[in-house]
């Protein structure tokens, strides 16, 4: 009898302020796939500038696990939970994951995070440049058009600079069943179109 491979899901866990790297270190310690977003910023104090790395979402950790380790991550020291929606873990899509490290990995457009609630926009692929391969809405914000990544179980949106000619318009795809039991359910938004 042949016994099944276990799948396994990227999920975020929330951790204690300022634990995150010591948690990081845990999970490569026990073999686990994780990742921790950071971001270069410039720390100013009255005698001094220093560039520092910081994490990109504050209190979180991304972590891939199946069904067997995934009761060993609430044991690390720090971790708190799961993000989780109706006292559920909610799965990340791998493709989400890939976008974020894209959008934190290069260096050429500027990056922002915010929880502010943007407005839904158009589905678009990047084809050329730094974001090459990133799927995100199309967004008017602050006067500029941006690609944007959201991250809905943590509440947060990832966003940058981008020119129209380096998008496609995609079509309106059904979201696969797996995909639905793994995202939170969303509200019906009106659909919006963006012209360039």
């Amino acid at each position: 009898m042949k016994l099944e491979e276990p799948s396994y899901f990227w999920y975020a866990i929330y951790t204690k302020p300022n634990r995150e790297r010591k948690i990081l270190e845990n999970l490569k310690e026990q073999n686990l796939t994780c990742y921790l977003p950071l971001q270069e910023s410039l720390r100013i104090w009255s005698d001094r500038k220093k560039w520092i790395e910081a994490p990109l979402f504050k209190s979180y950790v991304f972590v891939k696990v199946s069904y067997k380790e995934f009761f060993n991550v609430l044991s690390i020291p720090g971790v708190i939970r799961y993000v989780s929606f109706g006292g559920k873990a909610q799965a990340i899509p791998e493709k989400q994951i890939e976008d974020i490290k894209i959008f934190v990995e290069q260096d050429k457009t500027k990056i922002a995070i915010t929880k502010e609630n943007i407005a839904p926009g158009t589905k678009a692929e990047v084809l050329y440049g730094a974001l090459k391969g990133v799927r995100g809405e199309i967004v008017k914000f602050n006067g500029k058009f941006r690609i944007l990544i959201r991250i809905p179980m943590m509440g947060y949106c990832l966003h940058a600079n981008i020119s129209k000619d380096e998008i496609k318009i995609l079509k309106p795809e059904k979201q696969s069943d797996e995909l639905k039991k793994r995202t939170l359910p969303q509200k019906s938004i009106a659909k919006t179109s963006v012209r360039f």
